[in-house]
């Protein structure tokens, strides 16, 4: 037994005396102390590895008990002789090797940011060899928001350098690698689907701008968000939103985009016409009440407009003092273009007109009361209600000729007007003033005859004779040549009609009356040729009474004596 264990002895001494400072030594984790990991290396007693040797930067241990490890000697205790290891200098050896290769072979490695140091960051490749990362080298196309953002995180990166046992390391072209392989495979999916999940960066004027997979930007306009219209589009997405879009348009040199979320949605504008048609009923929410009209939401995504005189048959009411947004309203289609995307509306088509109304409560030969509205040369408007208006055309004024209607009536005159004919389709309602009585003249026709003498006041004095009104509404004319006994005498720088004045009365003998063309002329020489005949027959049974004789005789008695 004592030459076995003195065999031992020998052995282990010469293993013993096998091992120098320099030499990589195999063995296994026996015990963990506070200072020291006690590692058997097949000698009498165990060698030390310091305890910090083997811990990380935040203080997590390396290694664990009963793991088999390999070590650098470094040195020897002084008070035992035991060999003193270093995990880290073996580890940290082959570390270098392994950057090495890497560097050579162009392949990125793994590493982590300890801490921000002058020019970049300070870096350490599976927590024992150190190296350096740029700033410029840390980001590419977009720097972070902070500097202390990459502190802690582990990185992907490649080797730029390696000198002074460190190296320098880039994360820039790893990312541009990245980048481009990304566009690469995102233009693709752009021409093959068209379909991409974006984020929302941010809003700008008129739409938002899309991350797509944090390579390109896509604008997405506000009139792409839906079919509906959005009152205020800006707040219906917001910064970070998740959405799916489809590209509408993609320039590939320019790298411009253009997004739409409603594309992705069938348009409700396509099945309209199947829907819809003119003369149909429809309800909705009044959805913007503008001066020209108002918008009406018939389904999501179809409007059509109420324009503004489709509101209402009143067109003195204002749009706002019938309708207000929210508004749920019935309205009739009267005009669909789907192909236009559009639909006019009418709310007061669903009611009966004015005139509707006004023509079954009125008929032909009844009297109304209506406002001057307007006059002009030929005739009156007369407003009988709001928005109605009924014509007196100036031949239906009066039984005479008004020659100056504004010296005879007033605007906002009230006045009563007999209904001649009442048109709710065209709108026209024919009044008039005369019809109020009868015609004066067909009196005339019924008492007076041609040879009938009739006085009248002179009313107009003309280059051709004289109109004199015989009766109430009722005209005659005196021609020139019926003025004077021999009209062919007569010049016209004669001064004949200067001895007649309007407002003057005369009298006249009936030579024509037309009944047809309402007209009647008289005579004033007839008249008076008439008057001196009367008086000579006078004069001759005056003579005849005083003398015995009559006027013949005694012209007889003298032309004997001759």
């Amino acid at each position: 037994m004592e030459n076995w264990v003195q065999e031992l002895e020998n052995y282990l001494n010469k293993f013993s005396a096998d091992i120098s400072i320099g030499s990589v030594v195999s063995g296994k984790v026996v015990k963990i102390s506070e200072d020291y990991v006690f590692i058997d290396i097949g000698l009498k007693g165990e060698a030390l590895l310091p305890v910090s040797d083997v811990k990380t930067e935040e203080g997590n241990l390396l290694i664990k008990e009963d793991d088999h490890i390999q070590a650098l000697v470094v040195g020897r205790s002084q008070s035992d002789g035991s060999f003193i290891l270093s995990f880290k200098r073996l580890k940290e050896k082959e570390l270098w090797e392994e950057i090495k290769n890497f560097f050579k072979e162009k392949k990125s490695i793994m590493v982590k940011v300890i801490s921000e140091i002058k020019g970049g960051y300070q870096v350490k490749y599976k927590e024992l060899i150190t190296g350096f990362l740029p700033y410029s080298q840390s980001y590419f196309r977009k720097k972070t928001e902070t500097s202390q953002e990459l502190v802690g995180k582990v990185l992907e990166v490649d080797i730029l350098k390696i000198e002074n046992r460190s190296f320098i390391v880039s994360r820039r072209k790893l990312l541009e690698r990245e980048y481009k392989k990304k566009k690469e495979n995102l233009i693709e999916k752009i021409k093959k689907e068209s379909v991409l999940e974006g984020s929302v960066k941010d809003v700008i004027k008129g739409g938002f701008l899309v991350d797509l997979e944090g390579v390109l930007t896509g604008y997405l306009p506000f009139k792409e968000l839906s079919w509906q219209k959005l009152d205020d589009p800006k707040n219906y997405l917001k910064k970070g939103d998740k959405i799916r879009v489809k590209v509408i348009s993609f320039d590939p040199v320019k790298e411009r985009i253009k997004l739409s979320i409603k594309a992705l949605i069938p348009d409700p504008w396509e099945k309209v016409g199947e829907k819809y048609q003119e003369g149909q009923r429809v309800r909705g929410k009044i959805t913007k009440i503008f001066n020209f009209g108002a918008f009406l939401e018939v389904e999501p995504g179809v409007e059509g407009l109420v324009p503004k005189s489709e509101i209402t048959w009143n067109k003195k009411v204002k749009i706002e003092e019938v309708l207000k947004e929210g508004d749920l309203v019935e309205a009739l289609i009267f005009d669909l273009r789907p192909s236009e995307r559009k639909m006019l509306l009418s709310l007061r088509k669903l009611e009966p007109s004015p005139w509707e109304k006004l023509a079954s409560e009125v008929k032909a030969g009844d009297i109304i009361s209506g406002k001057i509205k307007n006059i002009i040369d030929f005739g009156i408007f007369v407003e009988i209600k709001e928005g109605i208006d009924g014509f007196i055309h100036i031949s239906n004024i009066s039984w005479n000729r008004i020659e100056d209607l504004s010296k005879v009536f007033n605007e906002g005159e009230e006045i009563q007007a007999k209904v001649l004919e009442i048109d709710p389709e065209k709108r026209r309602l024919q009044l008039s003033l005369k019809h109020l009585k009868p015609d004066p003249m067909e009196e005339v026709f019924k008492k007076y005859k041609v040879g009938d003498v009739l006085e009248g006041v002179i009313k107009k004095v003309l280059p051709t004779g004289l109109i004199v009104e015989i009766l109430p509404e009722v005209q005659a004319f005196i021609p020139l040549k019926e003025l004077i006994e021999d009209s062919t005498k007569f010049k016209k720088s004669d001064k004949l009609l200067e001895n007649y004045k309007e407002g003057e009365k005369i009298k006249g003998k009936i030579i024509l009356l037309d009944q047809e063309k309402r007209r009647i002329h008289l005579s004033y020489q007839r008249y008076l040729k008439d008057l001196e005949n009367k008086e000579i027959e006078a004069y001759k049974v005056y003579f005849q009474k005083t003398t015995g004789i009559t006027l013949g005789e005694l012209l007889s008695k003298k032309l004997k004596r001759n």
